[in-house]
């Protein structure tokens, strides 16, 4: 696992996919906080204008701010935009280009299994002179330190410039927050990342292994949404404010989809990574060169993948209908008939394609 030239090969295999990784978190999380900065310190001069003293003499007493309202407005305490507070709220992370950072620490994980596999160059990779379970720990750790040292970098040079324009009197930060909202974004890239390694491992087909990943990092964020309306229609005079709400631990592979901040699913975020990571050096030590092409490498996954595919789209499908009929609450007929409906049509579907090998062949 430490032979120089298996690291090498790794790092010469994705290095331009690296430096676009650098490149965009620089520009997306760097950037984006000398943004808000800026933000910081035209709202903070905004404040000591005469135009502001005027606007305060002009408003009725119960519209004005009071001083502690001013500097509560100022106050940076943690970071996760797109949840609305009293305090100072940055912009960084809601940006488009996290949704592109999000797709290029897939294709990171693609590249290093799957197209590999796709591209033939997995002869030469398992014919060489190292064991597999350290070619694949290789590009897990390659990987990963590509991610944690961009994601760091970047980072930190953008928390450098705003802590400089931010006095330190307006810096009440929640370490509880911070530390669950930025290690948690690092967690979900890390992830995503392993994620795409991990269905690299177990599917031989570049294209099912595509697909594989939007259905399984669309479908949990649904997941609440399909129980809270199953459970509505099954008890109209319940209260759905007394039921638990789950969605933190669903949205694993959302940036800052924790936004409660609890510790709960940031564990549990680690921990299916660590399942995962185990997952693709278990499945990548049994690959066959011959099986390459098949949709799935190992016949013993088809019922289990079947199912949970099935299962999966059935969510999206049936999240998808009812957002489109927002208007009215639908029967429980109907939603049983969608759901059911959906999931038996793809486990029909998987069915032909996993044993009939039908619409995808090699």
């Amino acid at each position: 696992m430490l032979n120089k030239h298996l690291w090498l090969k790794e790092w010469h295999g994705v290095r331009w996919i690296v430096v676009a990784l650098m490149l965009l978190f620089l520009y997306a999380q760097t950037g984006g906080l000398y943004l808000d900065a800026d933000t910081w310190q035209e709202q903070y001069d905004y404040y000591q204008s005469d135009g502001f003293a005027k606007e305060q003499q002009q408003s009725p007493d119960d519209a004005k701010m009071s001083p502690k309202d001013v500097k509560l407005s100022l106050t940076l305490d943690h970071f996760a935009a797109g949840f609305p507070g009293d305090s100072y709220q940055p912009t960084y992370t809601m940006g488009q280009f996290y949704i592109g950072l999000s797709i290029l620490v897939v294709i990171l994980g693609l590249a290093m299994v799957s197209w590999e596999r796709y591209t033939r160059k997995d002869h030469f990779s398992l014919a060489a002179p190292f064991k597999r379970s350290s070619m694949i720990i290789v590009k897990i750790l390659v990987g990963g330190l590509s991610i944690v040292v961009t994601y760091s970098v970047s980072l930190w040079l953008g928390l450098q410039h705003l802590f400089s324009v931010i006095p330190s009197e307006y810096i009440d930060l929640d370490m509880k927050k911070v530390y669950l909202g930025l290690i948690g974004n690092l967690g979900t890239f890390l992830l995503l990342f392993v994620l795409a390694l991990f269905l690299g491992t177990i599917m031989g087909e570049l294209m099912a292994t595509i697909i594989a990943i939007v259905i399984v990092t669309m479908m949990p964020r649904y997941i609440y949404t399909i129980w809270m309306v199953l459970v509505q229609l099954l008890d109209p005079k319940l209260d759905s404010s007394t039921l638990a709400n789950w969605t933190s631990y669903a949205n694993i592979f959302v940036i800052f989809g924790n936004s409660e901040f609890q510790y709960g699913p940031f564990i549990f975020q680690m921990l299916v990574l660590l399942l995962l990571g185990w997952g693709a050096v278990f499945f990548y030590k049994r690959n066959s060169i011959e099986k390459n092409g098949k949709v799935l490498m190992f016949s013993y996954l088809r019922i289990p993948s079947a199912l949970f595919i099935s299962f999966a789209s059935m969510i999206l499908i049936t999240s998808f209908w009812i957002n489109g009929n927002m208007d009215e609450m639908p029967s429980l007929l109907s939603f049983l008939v969608i759901s059911l409906g959906s999931f038996l049509g793809c486990l029909f579907i998987c069915y032909m394609v996993l044993y009939r090998n039908t619409w995808i062949r090699r």
